[in-house]
């Protein structure tokens, strides 16, 4: 098990490395924000649709930015770097998951 890791909690692993991605308040409105989307519903509607040929990674290169727990980052490694050299959508059905158990 991941150190700190909590109910609702979803664990990836990204370059080798155990993270956890975790829905809170503060990651949903920075999600809203930084797509563009008001409610849960909007964003619900736009996380159906990034498997749409239109959909770019960056929208789910956010998500995964947003959602990765802050404990999990040890200060040698530049989040925001590591996700751009992610493939953020085969991250998605982990995202999916996080939502899915968040919301049900």
């Amino acid at each position: 098990m991941i150190n700190g890791y909590q109910k609702g909690d979803v664990a990836v692993k990204i370059e080798g490395r155990n993270y956890r991605l975790r829905l809170t308040l503060g990651s949903l409105a920075e999600i809203e924000a930084r797509l563009g989307v008001k409610g849960p519903l909007e964003l619900a509607r736009k996380i159906r649709g990034f498997g749409d040929k239109n959909r770019s990674n960056d929208e789910a290169m956010t998500l995964l930015e947003c959602l990765l727990c802050a404990q999990d980052r040890d200060g040698k490694t530049s989040v925001p770097n590591m996700v751009k050299r992610a493939r953020p959508m085969d991250y998605m059905p982990a995202i999916a998951t996080l939502f899915e158990e968040t919301f049900a």
